[in-house]
């Protein structure tokens, strides 16, 4: 077995996307790989037959990132296979295209095309989808212009790519750049008539988009701002059958962070940020629609809801809650690892996965629960959870464990205070010896507009023994220069 070298980064395997179908028969994720030559990631959907626990690669175009199921044959994904597209969408031209692909065999054929930048899309029936789309308010709609008025208007566009205006805040977002004048819009499709129609307006930005079980109602959080984002947010709900939309929530003070319909009811996460401002943890509340009232089921509770565990071998993302029969399924972050936990509408929880380490994503078909996570030294797998044991199924990254030599983490737990702890860890190099002194230095100038780092290093240190590795920061700064951090 050799030592992990810099060019098997490259070749991890990153999962995400998990879904099973409407009746659980099958499961379906997305694949990542790094492309070194052209500095991207390569993507594709798989699919799980959750009986024979077989799984296979679906797609192929390496640009199959998100998908949705349609039945339990038949697969919709967004994509880009035609070149001619490629030089649409390069001219400045806004449009996501559709595709869709029965898993038991056949190609892709085309299935439609929406006028917009989609992020994200659920079908109601087989003519309606309800989907969020980008919008921005400075730039000219191209839906409904001439082919004239249209060119035009691309450049335009290709003419102002030299700068950009920001006139609200926040106008940068990470892993997004700029967003100035971004809304994630709500609309409602017609495969039919090919109809796209928005349900709010250019201004109110949405997200944590959910339908009920008979597909008559969608709930969401939207925040409406012009200039200045504000810390609250609010709930809507938009009825399907007479095309209405109308706010819930009473209170205009509350953050609403996830919300969803559990059976009749509204339940949702979020906090009013009273105590610690807008980190403070969420607690999970019954809103109720007629009459705007919030009522929390979780009072005493306070842990981080979601997955925090940091890694920088993750891509992609996956559900971090999802309701399923009586309870909503969440994911929490307690100290060092993400469980998954679940809660009814009495505001009873319980840890169903507690196995130290990450769950990363997971879904839930009425008894069955998969999930992607991280195990012991293990990268990224998919998993089976079932009467309390946890049952690999795929082995993407397995090959790290069988042909690299690996160091086991060892835990540093420091009590700062009564109760409240701080988990630090310790890696050893490989095949340490107990005792040997070992000589580190790291040179990494990092320039500041205020100052320039120099100089960071560490002392020999006994791994092991009563002292541990000591990092010094040394800065041009006075009220800085040689103070030492360990």
């Amino acid at each position: 077995m050799e030592k992990l070298q810099l060019e098997d980064f490259t070749k991890f395997k990153f999962l995400s996307g998990l879904k099973y179908s409407p009746s659980g028969s099958c499961a379906a994720f997305v694949v990542h790989r790094i492309d070194v030559e052209e500095n991207k990631y390569l993507s594709n959907i798989w699919v799980l037959d959750t009986k024979t626990k077989k799984y296979f690669q679906l797609t192929s175009f390496n640009e199959e990132r998100g998908f949705v199921w349609l039945d339990d044959d038949y697969v919709l994904f967004a994509g880009s296979r035609n070149p001619k597209d490629k030089e649409k969408a390069e001219s400045g031209e806004e449009f996501t295209k559709y595709y869709k692909i029965n898993i038991h065999g056949g190609e892709a054929v085309e299935a439609f095309v929406i006028p917009k930048k989609v992020t994200e899309i659920l079908p109601v029936d087989d003519d309606t989808f309800l989907l969020i789309a980008l919008y921005n308010v400075n730039k000219k709609d191209l839906e409904g212009l001439s082919e004239e008025e249209k060119k035009k208007e691309l450049e335009r566009r290709k003419e102002e790519k030299d700068y950009e205006v920001f006139d609200e805040i926040p106008f940068w977002a990470n892993g997004k750049g700029v967003i100035n004048k971004d809304r994630g819009r709500l609309y409602v499709y017609k495969l039919s008539d090919n109809k796209l129609q928005p349900i709010t307006d250019e201004y109110t930005d949405v997200y944590s988009l959910k339908l009920n079980k008979d597909k008559t109602k969608a709930v969401f959080i939207g925040k409406s701002y012009k200039d200045k984002m504000p810390l609250t947010s609010d709930v809507y709900i938009y009825n399907l059958k007479v095309g209405e939309l109308k706010k819930v929530n009473k209170d205009s003070d509350f953050s609403y962070r996830y919300v969803d319909f559990l059976g009749d009811k509204i339940i949702c996460a979020g906090t009013d940020m009273k105590k610690y401002g807008i980190n403070e943890n969420s607690k999970f509340y019954v809103l109720e629609e007629e009459s705007g009232e919030r009522r929390c089921i979780t009072p005493e509770l306070d842990m981080s809801l979601g997955n925090s565990v940091n890694s920088d071998v993750r891509y992609g993302s996956g559900f971090s809650f999802k309701a399923e029969g009586d309870y909503l399924y969440f994911i929490s972050t307690e100290r060092y690892s993400a469980y998954l936990n679940r809660i009814n509408l009495e505001g009873k929880i319980e840890k169903v996965i507690e196995k130290d380490g990450s769950v990363d994503m997971f879904d839930v078909c009425g008894d069955d629960i998969l999930f992607i996570g991280f195990r012991g030294l293990k990268l990224q797998e998919l998993y089976e959870y079932k009467d309390g044991q946890e049952i690999q199924i795929t082995d993407f990254n397995e090959w790290v464990q069988k042909e690299r030599k690996l160091s086991k983490p060892e835990r540093v737990e420091v009590e700062t205070r009564p109760g409240h702890f701080i988990d630090g860890w310790v890696i050893k190099p490989i095949d340490y010896e107990e005792g040997k002194k070992i000589s580190c230095y790291i040179g990494y100038p990092w320039r500041t507009k205020n100052c320039i780092w120099r100089n960071l290093f560490s002392r020999n240190a006994v791994l092991g023994g009563r002292r541990i590795l000591c990092i010094f920061l040394q800065s041009q700064r006075k009220r800085w220069k040689g103070q030492r951090v360990c």
